[in-house]
């Protein structure tokens, strides 16, 4: 056995230089089992050898060896791994700049600019060489990308997206195979998405970004808007700012008028003057619109003599101004922090919201009577304090969030307490619990109440004023990061780093466990680093870091959630919200209640009743845009209605164009969605709900069918000819990140080089397993069977 031992130990090492071994144990136990193993089947022969010829007794001994061989080959799971050069199928691809401002023939030009570089390309022979070693392709790139012979949306030129058009080269063609891209183009990107981003990505992939740059530097004689910034939607009643960014080029000692116009009506009129040559200026408007609707605005510059471009000199938007607002309700005991910030943020600062507050023992003059004046939604907007709750049942259910703060455990009673969980469980109403060290959530005496709090809390009777520990800071759970309410921030890297940007709390109440169905958003780090949970191999093991990671989560809560029938609940345990404003102001706070609030509540919809309501998420779209379509469905005590067969119709002229389904949103109160295929014909479109439930709630409401409108536009405004001078220092950035260079179009022959590489093989890791596969499990069964048949024919059991 020990000489077997070594030379199963010794094999096993040297098969390990030529072979990946994976055993999930030592090479030694291998060795020592094999060795065992060996042991046995030679016992088991001396023990067989009087029973049958010696002869037979050998053959049945080798099989048995060959077979346990077999088993062992498998066990160490052996996997040829080496290098292998492959053949790489490089590509170029050629990328046209096709958007307005490069058929633009600048001054001294005797051709377009897309003309001048396609002509810098052509003379160069560079598309002829390349494709005798590589594969080319041509694409041609404005608002969004197009193959060659492949049609174009209205409007597909009015807008440059070099980034997008970068970023479809890197989708459609695999990374091994790309050798990299020539840009032709004046660099004016005007579209959000970040050129440098992706010419790294470039970079990283060792395929250069190589750019004839072709274009004027000297702008020509032009007035121009470059940009509007407007509210997509406001309430009636108020103030409309919108902001105008304006360029003057060749028109220094001049004025300009500038007019913000609805309709055919002048808002109001703007007269500048121009100090220098190459002016730009800001204007801000503030209007407040009398009536509703959505109304189509625009911004204009009146004509100015000499003009290049005529039709940049107006911009149109539209903003929608709806009386449609979420009815909230704040329950408090006193006025601490919390809820002294909240209410001047819902009542003085968020003008989309209907604030009703009730503060059960407000600071008062000694002998003071105030009014009996119970919280409703029927009161005037801008009436927010009450001195009642709701007088019934019917007002509660008014309320499409409810937020409790630190009461007392007789403040509301059984009754109350049902009606509420009615709120949550059928109406579909969002109740926030704000923890606080005397009473919410632990005193809940009512066993309706408790039934909603989505943890389970310590004993009642006690105070929580000395708890929390150590100084705290802000971290996100993994369902926290992907969470709608905890976006403070576009990324889920630049979001996290606000959260833990946030000054340190010292307060916050403990809690036993999490409920069933209940989500941990936010927890308290103590230390600056969570704490990591690894799971290991196997259902068991992830199942007991996920219990784990729980358990952690419960021990360092901020913020539960939790759905409760048709509606859902938030628990804050903290009341130190407020410290979200140090140093930005109610920016972060503003944006943290807004997203809960519209998490619990649903989008404000601008068209249609209490029953039936209606709304895009856009009220202009480019050919390019997806449209998604929101509706929210309402009986008569404002509970969630269904309609499995609701659908939207487009219509245009009145004559309907096409329809889509609209699916129910599963925990939701009652919204409905659909997304629509983007429109290539600009104008105006009129979406419409039908539908059997919607069309009885409507009628009930005693309207017609509800719909609502938006329009298609080319582009977002004039900002293709707005600036259109050669952008060279974008186009070297994206060159230099990318390993490429800049050339002029009579040098396009230059760029080649960068394309033209030593070496087109690529080393790539290979790996065979040389155990899993069916030769090697026939072996073994086919070693296996000869045993027995020859063991059955010598009599041997």
């Amino acid at each position: 056995m020990p000489v077997v031992f070594l030379a199963l130990w010794g094999l096993l090492h040297g098969l390990g230089k030529l072979v990946r071994l994976s055993p999930e144990w030592p090479l030694w136990v291998v060795a020592l089992a094999g060795a065992l193993a060996v042991e046995l089947v030679l016992g088991l022969y001396r023990y067989e050898a009087g029973a049958v010829a010696p002869r037979r007794g050998r053959m049945v001994v080798a099989l048995r060896l060959a077979a346990l061989a077999v088993l062992g080959w498998i066990l160490v799971e052996p996997v040829w791994v080496r290098m292998v050069e492959r053949d790489r199928n490089r590509e170029v691809v050629v990328v046209l700049d096709d958007s307005a401002s490069m058929h633009l023939r600048d001054d001294g030009a005797d051709a377009t600019r897309l003309e001048l570089g396609e002509r810098g390309l052509e003379q160069a022979g560079i598309v002829k060489q390349l494709s005798e070693s590589m594969k080319v392709r041509t694409v041609r790139a404005a608002r969004s990308v197009r193959s060659a012979g492949e049609g174009e949306a209205e409007g597909w030129g009015d807008a440059t997206d070099l980034s997008a058009a970068l970023g479809t080269v890197l989708e459609q063609v695999p990374p091994d195979d790309l050798a990299g891209v020539i840009l032709v183009s004046d660099g004016r990107h005007n579209r959000p998405g970040r050129v440098e981003d992706v010419s790294r990505r470039f970079g990283i992939l060792d395929a250069p970004i190589g750019v004839v740059a072709t274009g004027s530097a000297e702008p020509p004689r032009d007035a121009s808007i470059l940009e509007v910034r407007a509210p997509e939607a406001i309430h009636l009643g108020d103030k409309m700012r919108v902001t105008a960014a304006l360029k003057f080029d060749g028109y220094k000692g001049k004025q300009a008028k500038v007019r913000l116009m609805r309709g055919d009506e002048q808002i109001e009129e703007r007269e500048l003057s121009i100090p220098q040559e190459h002016h730009r200026e800001e204007v801000r408007f503030t209007t407040v619109p009398e009536e509703g609707g959505v109304g189509g605005f625009r911004i204009e510059i009146a004509a100015l003599e000499g003009e290049r471009f005529a039709d940049n000199n107006a911009w149109e938007f539209e903003t929608s101004i709806t009386d449609a607002r979420t009815n909230v309700l704040i329950v408090e005991s006193s006025p601490r922090w919390e809820f002294r910030y909240l209410r001047n943020l819902f009542y003085g600062r968020d003008k989309s919201v209907h604030l009703q507050y009730v503060l059960l023992h407000p600071d008062r003059i000694e002998g003071q009577q105030d009014e009996l004046v119970p919280a409703s939604v029927s009161r005037p907007f801008g009436e927010a304090q009450a001195t009642r709750l709701p007088k019934d049942e019917a007002e509660w259910r008014k309320f499409d969030v409810i937020i409790l703060g630190d009461i007392a455990p007789d403040a509301l009673d059984e009754r109350q307490w049902q009606i509420l969980d009615g709120c949550v469980k059928e109406r579909a109403a969002l109740l926030v619990m704000v923890a606080g060290p005397q009473y919410m959530p632990h005193a809940i005496s009512s066993q309706a109440g408790r039934g909603l709090v989505p943890v389970e809390t310590y004993e009642g009777h006690r105070n929580f004023y000395s708890a929390g520990g150590e100084p705290f800071r802000f971290s996100l759970t993994a369902e926290g990061r992907s969470h709608p309410v905890m976006q403070q921030a576009t990324g889920e890297t630049a979001n996290e780093a606000v959260w833990a940007d946030f000054p340190e709390i010292s307060w916050r109440q403990p809690i036993r466990s999490l409920k069933e169905g209940a989500e941990v958003l936010l927890t308290a780090n103590a230390g600056g680093e969570g704490q990591a949970i690894a799971g290991g191999e196997g259902l068991t093991a992830a199942l007991d870091a996920l219990a784990k990671r729980r358990e952690l989560e419960a021990a360092s809560a901020l913020l539960v959630t939790r759905q409760t029938g048709k509606g859902k609940v938030a628990l804050l345990l903290t009341d130190r919200t407020w410290r979200l404003r140090e140093g930005a102001g109610d920016l972060y706070h503003h944006r943290f209640w807004g997203n809960l609030v519209c998490w619990g509540a649903g989008p404000v919809l601008r068209a249609g009743g209490s029953r039936v309501r209606l709304g895009t998420d856009q009220l202009t779209y480019t050919a390019d845009d997806r449209i998604k379509v929101t509706a929210r469905l309402r009986d008569a005590e404002l509970s969630p209605v269904v309609d499995d067969d609701l659908k939207a119709e487009l219509l245009r002229d009145g004559e309907v164009v096409s329809s889509v389904p609209l699916a129910a949103v599963a925990g939701s109160n009652g919204l409905h969605e659909a997304e629509m295929a983007p429109l290539a014909a600009p104008g105006r479109y009129e979406v419409r709900l039908r539908g059997a439930q919607a069309d009885r709630l409507s009628a009930e409401e005693g309207s017609g069918a509800v719909s609502a409108g938006f329009r298609v536009v080319g582009s977002r405004g004039p900002v293709e000819l707005a600036e259109t001078t050669l952008n060279r220092p974008l186009l070297e950035t994206m060159a230099q990140l990318s390993g490429g260079k800049v050339v002029d179009p009579a040098k396009a022959g230059d760029l080649t080089g960068l394309f033209l590489k030593e070496g087109d093989a690529r080393k790539e890791l290979r790996e065979t397993p040389l155990w899993d596969n069916a030769l090697v499990l026939g072996l073994f069964a086919l070693l296996l069977a000869a045993e027995w048949v020859i063991r059955r024919g010598g009599g041997l059991p």
